[in-house]
């Protein structure tokens, strides 16, 4: 209840818009909050996913698993921008590159494998779950 109270304050419908008029206003929502998530990643690095995964299920009216999988596919050409902006300045140590993206390759397929297994509410503790243990981490 209080999500589509917070999706209709913002003039969007978590499961639907009505008119055309709503749709422009959720696609105007939708790419202002992607830049910031953007903004975000390119800064810190991270974070991108975690936040766009809130914004396309309670914006874009998604599931929460299909939230979680599109936020992968945002996720990959913002996080190829910030590669290439940052390796062209010489900004990342090269010596742990490989090792790194062998892990999360690794690591990516099985979270991807894992998310069509969970239920939704067993994805939604461990996604918000994370989310809080990381804010109180930053706070610590």
């Amino acid at each position: 209840m209080a999500q589509n109270a917070l999706s209709t304050k913002l003039g969007v419908a978590k499961f639907g818009v009505s008119d055309a008029g709503d749709r422009r206003k959720r696609k105007a929502l939708l790419a202002v909050c992607g830049a910031v998530i953007g903004a975000i990643n390119g800064l810190f690095g991270a974070g991108g996913g975690m936040l766009a995964v809130p914004v396309l299920t309670y914006v874009a009216g998604l599931s929460e698993k299909k939230a979680h999988a599109t936020a992968i596919a945002v996720i990959l050409p913002l996080c190829a921008v910030g590669a290439a902006v940052y390796a062209a300045k010489g900004g990342y140590d090269a010596g742990v590159l490989l090792p790194t993206v062998c892990g999360v390759l690794l690591g990516g397929a099985a979270g991807a494998a894992a998310l069509r297994k969970l239920s939704a509410p067993v994805l939604d503790i461990i996604f918000y779950g994370l989310m809080l243990f990381a804010g109180l981490k930053m706070l610590v």
